[in-house]
């Protein structure tokens, strides 16, 4: 009787794990996705390039994903579910407006699943 414990207890532990990697997703992670468009700083110094993720069928929802990068590297600063659209604009050398999330490039990402008003936002693009 214990040794069924101890399986169905690892089994549950296994299982916990590998559907908290599949949920938590980083954005980093996250497909390329097809190219939209791309907007240089007022500098010219960095770039942001936006992607949409809509490889999910009838099932998911598309998203937009964009990186910014100085040419040599990109960082994804920005994704957003049920978007697929963009609307760029760069307010100073380091500060992006992405549909209405405005972002310092160097400290700050948005990820929708930790807004908690992505609820009342969604789908505006």
């Amino acid at each position: 009787m214990k040794k069924k414990r101890y399986i169905l207890l690892g089994v549950l532990i296994v299982f916990g794990i590998i559907l908290f990697d599949v949920t938590n997703v980083k954005l980093d992670e996250l497909p390329k996705g097809k190219f939209l468009s791309e907007h240089s700083s007022p500098f010219n110094d960095n770039v942001a390039k936006a992607y949409l993720i809509d490889d999910g069928g009838a099932t998911v929802r598309a998203s937009i994903r964009v990186e910014v990068g100085d040419g040599s590297e990109a960082e994804t600063i920005y994704w957003n579910y049920d978007e697929s659209s963009v609307n760029i604009k760069w307010l100073d050398k380091e500060t992006i407006e992405i549909n209405g999330h405005i972002l310092n490039i160097y400290d700050e990402t948005y990820h929708w699943k930790d807004d908690p008003d992505w609820e009342k936002n969604r789908g505006k693009y």
